[in-house]
């Protein structure tokens, strides 16, 4: 069993009272934080870190992200920053960008997306599809997710892609039958 007590903390937000713990430290052990309260009272530990006063506090989890996806909608955001009406036409624009990526090109844009969030503290991010819009493209961003993430989520229903909007009801039964059946190997 390895342990880390993390010394010097100037403020310890917990989750839980006391909330703010001043003049605090923490220990981890085997990766999972064991000890949290007084500096005074820190039990030994392998390997100290002091960490000079500074703040710490919980990660951050993500419960709700969109990171599969290819493009940009730097146009959707100029027209609706001049006032015009949202209609969805941004989400159309990165479904059809995401389906035209390769299998590389959205696994780099998750893996460097996902990254930038782990160095900005968030420790938990889920994932969802929902820029394929068809059976094979969203068990395939789920599928590629997957490798990069652990927490993945299908969202087959995100729009009525152009190619159904003639017959929406349609689209529902193809989301929540075959696309659902593709999907579910891939989602967790």
């Amino acid at each position: 069993m390895s342990s880390l007590a993390v010394t010097g903390i100037g403020e310890l937000s917990t989750m839980s009272d006391p909330g703010v713990l001043h003049d605090a430290a923490l220990v981890v052990e085997d990766g999972r934080v064991a000890w949290v309260g007084d500096s005074r009272h820190a039990p030994a530990a392998d390997e100290r870190y002091d960490v000079g006063g500074r703040a710490v506090v919980p990660g951050f989890v993500d419960s709700h992200s969109h990171l599969m996806f290819a493009g940009d909608r730097a146009e959707e955001f100029a027209a609706r920053m001049t006032g015009t009406p949202y209609s969805a036409g941004g989400i159309r624009t990165t479904v059809a960008a995401t389906r035209a990526a390769t299998d590389e090109q959205l696994a780099a844009n998750l893996a460097r997306l996902v990254a930038e969030m782990h160095r900005q503290g968030t420790t938990t991010v889920e994932v969802k599809s929902g820029y394929g819009l068809t059976v094979h493209d969203e068990a395939r961003a789920l599928a590629i997710a997957s490798r990069v993430t652990d927490e993945t989520t299908f969202l087959g229903a995100h729009v009525v892609p152009p190619e159904h909007a003639d017959d929406p009801a349609a689209y529902v039964d193809l989301v929540t039958g075959p696309m659902l059946e593709a999907c579910a190997p891939h989602a967790r």
